[in-house]
């Protein structure tokens, strides 16, 4: 019986959570539609970093957005980190024809991505910066869009709207919905307290001096992104959403190669949690709010899923299985209806709500059996690498055609993206070596 009221009290607390993500998300939707469209600002010059290890198979489709972009001064900096393929050689031959504007810096061993965003920043000459994962195609007014928000709005920092782009099969739209219904509707619901947890580092913009001022990004972690994240946070500085800067991001299309992006994307989580704790004591909006949700979505949640089971054992057999089907029911009912709002607000086809309810059935334990695992390889003392899944190169084949359909089907308004929006990358080491350049 004490078990049953400690359940039922979680299960209240997380419906409240829900309540609560949902009105901030809608109020952050309400505030935006009173301010209108972003203002015109007179734009500085903007450099794109792109940390690259292995990515032979994605970085032209990469490159060949950002160049697309229709930022009025922009240079791309691709950052190969010792790569084994032929990544150096895709970029070394677009290099002539981009009108100097590309620019390939080889480091002659693998760093991580950590030290490989600080070695492109280390050269970069523009006013503003940006990151762009190499697997992700970014829409043609993306980066214009991030740099207008970090200047209207005064910001230190400012996060796109990040997407799945190769919905060619069922795993990756249940990626996709995870990250509408999940990440971006997350970040709306932080965007309106102004503690955002995670700029994904798929695609974002900075203000130099802001970096500077926190020592680059801090190779302690394998989620750079959130780490940075929460340093900017602690040191004060602004960090906006920008829903209108839409960017598409290739999802692993196997579980192998899911697992082993969950499982480092945990791993970072816990490393984040625990070398930002003393933000948990802060009295604001990151420790009342930012840090707890951080916690609850990277660790409590697992601990909901087989909590759930005695429950409903119990109903079954008291109740028989109509009221259970019913509960069920109005379980996954609910869930449609916040992802169907979700959808709605970042005005996405909504074809993919079907892929909702069966999602439910089996994502819970696919994410719990992964968060199982990786405390099992953290009390062996093994040291998880970045675990990086097999680039397909889908996504970026079709390039421009992909984003031209996404805007059709929905997102042409770019209405509304936990890592990320989190890309893979390369285990991280720490050499120091003399960067080779070719511009």
């Amino acid at each position: 019986m004490i078990l049953d009221a400690f359940i039922s009290a979680v299960s209240a607390l997380v419906a409240l959570r829900l309540a609560f993500l949902m009105v901030l998300a809608a109020s952050d939707v309400f505030r935006r539609h009173r301010r209108g469209p972003l203002p015109d600002v007179d734009l500085p010059t903007l450099t794109v970093i792109v940390p690259a290890y292995n990515e032979e198979a994605v970085i032209a489709g990469t490159v060949r957005s950002l160049l697309a972009s229709d930022h009025p001064s922009l240079s791309v900096i691709v950052v190969d980190d010792g790569s084994a393929d032929g990544t150096a050689a895709v970029v070394g031959a677009m290099v002539a024809g981009s009108g100097g504007r590309l620019r390939l810096l080889e480091q002659p061993h693998n760093g991580g991505k950590a030290a490989a965003l600080n070695a492109g920043l280390a050269v970069a000459a523009g006013e503003l910066v940006a990151t762009v994962d190499a697997d992700t195609l970014v829409a043609p007014d993306a980066l214009r869009t991030l740099c207008v928000a970090l200047l209207a709005e005064d910001a230190d920092a400012a996060a796109s709207n990040v997407k799945v782009g190769n919905r060619d099969r069922w795993l990756t739209r249940w990626q996709s919905v995870e990250y509408i219904l999940g990440l971006n509707l997350s970040r709306r619901a932080q965007a309106a307290l102004g503690c955002i947890t995670t700029i994904p580092g798929a695609a974002c913009a900075f203000r130099p001096a802001a970096l500077s001022a926190v020592g680059g990004l801090s190779v302690d972690t394998v989620v750079e992104d959130t780490d940075l994240t929460i340093a900017l946070q602690r040191a004060g500085k602004r960090i906006v959403y920008v829903p209108e800067a839409v960017s598409y991001t290739e999802a692993p299309v196997d579980w192998v190669g899911l697992y082993r992006q969950r499982s480092r994307w945990m791993r970072g989580y816990l490393q984040c949690l625990w070398k930002h704790r003393a933000a948990f004591w802060r009295l604001d909006a990151l420790g009342l709010f930012g840090m707890p949700n951080l916690l609850f979505v990277h660790l409590l949640v697992y601990l909901l899923v087989p909590l759930s089971l005695p429950p409903l054992l119990r109903l079954l057999e008291w109740s028989g299985p109509g009221p259970l089907l019913w509960g069920l029911v109005g379980l996954f009912g609910g869930e449609l209806v916040v992802a169907a709002l979700a959808y709605a607000v970042d005005d996405e086809a909504v074809g993919e709500l079907v892929h909702v309810p069966f999602r439910r059935l089996i994502w819970p334990w696919f994410l719990l059996i992964t968060f199982v695992l990786v405390w099992f390889q953290l009390f062996r003392g093994r040291r998880l690498g970045w675990g990086q899944p097999s680039r397909q190169g889908a996504l970026a084949a079709a390039g421009p055609g992909v984003l031209r359909e996404r805007a059709s089907r929905g997102g042409s308004r770019h209405g509304d993206p936990e890592r990320t929006e989190r890309k893979d990358h390369h285990p991280p080491k720490t050499p120091q070596h003399r960067p080779r350049t070719r511009q």
